[in-house]
């Protein structure tokens, strides 16, 4: 516990430092590897598009984990992992692509990539066979991966912004012939060279935009960013809720002086124990899903307030009955309970604490390597019948 301890201290530091670790970062999401050059790098605006991708896939309920070899970004991002490479054409990426890919294991995979052969006039007329040879290469290496393939930001120059027009051309119909796992994105459509900061990269504004083209292009495609699981029946009545995070499995859902903790529970603990970790399970407060009330406590039900979450008596404000509110879904292990008023926010230990968290959020319970693990749950048998 200490080591989880330690961790979440140094995270909370660094992140209001402003600083961002200088180590890759995992957090056992959906694995995306954002791949191509300066622009994935996030020239001028660390971080570039990356910053609100990552924003609006937490904002959707998904559990991403960006990976790559590069690593940079403000504190504020979650995840600064990625694998793009300032001034590299295709055929320089074409080189590390197999590594990269069988090392970083994506289910998806975001390409963005020609605008240096454009820029530096690097054999124009090859470059559509070689963006090709490249998604081959990729498919080969994560057969199961989507590869979503943009076209080329426009460019201020207007000689470059024709070449990028005639190698943009001949991107659908090359996307068309790879299979069903590889898809079209229409990046150029999206930015004005008014969204560029020097001509060839894009302003914060442009960045943003080009974030908000790849979140439209990952939600026409299910599952290639993750899922927030579907929807599951528990059951109801007395029930007691368990942690499924290795090495904490003997703890459970309990309240102590109004507060919400998880506390190691067995046959020899006191029965003051057992009863505050043991809820009467029922319809939810809010109209749906579920509210957990109190067994010793009658009328008092767990919910969230300001991210802590605690025990309130019902006091029939539509405030307490939707806080009050989870709702169950699927998870690798057991469910995960999501807040009926805040989709895409969990019920989620972190040093024994039960906090609500938000995949990408600003708080440190939302950020901690441990969040995909720490959000599952058991729904067993109750310690006080």
């Amino acid at each position: 516990m200490w080591q989880r301890c330690t961790a979440f201290l140094m995270t909370l530091l660094l992140l209001c430092l402003g600083v961002a670790p200088a180590s890759a970062e995992g957090n056992g999401g959906t694995r995306l590897l954002p791949l191509g050059d300066s622009i994935t790098d996030g020239f001028n605006v660390p971080g570039g598009y990356r910053i609100n991708l990552w924003r609006a896939l937490a904002g959707a309920g998904h559990l991403t984990d960006f990976v790559g070899t590069q690593f940079n970004g403000p504190g504020d991002l979650p995840d600064h992992d990625h694998e793009g490479h300032s001034g590299w054409r295709i055929d320089q990426i074409d080189a590390i692509a197999t590594g990269v890919v069988r090392d970083t294991a994506p289910r998806t995979v975001l390409l963005h990539i020609g605008t240096n052969d454009i820029v530096q006039n690097y054999d124009l007329a090859g470059a559509p066979a070689r963006l090709s040879a490249l998604v081959d290469r990729i498919r080969a290496a994560a057969p199961n991966a989507d590869v979503f393939v943009a076209s080329v930001i426009p460019l201020s120059d207007p000689v470059l912004e024709a070449r990028a027009n005639a190698y943009n051309a001949t991107i659908p119909d090359m996307v068309r012939s790879k299979g069903s796992r590889v898809h079209f994105v229409d990046m150029h459509a999206a930015l004005g060279t008014g969204d560029l900061a020097d001509g060839v990269h894009p302003s914060r504004g442009g960045y943003d935009k080009m974030a908000a083209r790849w979140a439209s292009a990952l939600a026409a495609v299910p599952g290639s960013a993750g899922d927030d699981g579907a929807p599951v029946t528990v059951p109801t009545g007395l029930r007691s809720l368990r942690v499924t995070t290795p090495g904490f499995t003997d703890r459970y859902v309990r309240h102590q002086n109004a507060l919400g903790y998880t506390e190691h529970v067995d046959s020899g603990s006191s029965a003051l124990l057992k009863a505050d970790a043991t809820w009467r399970i029922v319809p939810g407060l809010a109209g749906g899903c579920y509210s957990l009330e109190s067994r010793n406590f009658p009328g008092y039900f767990l919910r969230h307030q300001g991210s802590r979450v605690k025990i309130s008596a019902n006091d029939g404000s539509a405030l307490l009955k939707a806080d009050a509110t989870w709702c169950a879904r699927s998870a690798p292990t057991g469910v995960r309970l999501s807040a009926w008023n805040f989709p895409g926010s969990y019920l989620r230990h972190v040093n024994s604490e039960l906090w609500l968290a938000t995949p990408g959020g600003s708080g440190p319970q939302d950020t901690a390597g441990s969040l995909v693990a720490d959000l599952g749950w058991s729904v067993d048998t109750p310690w006080a019948p």
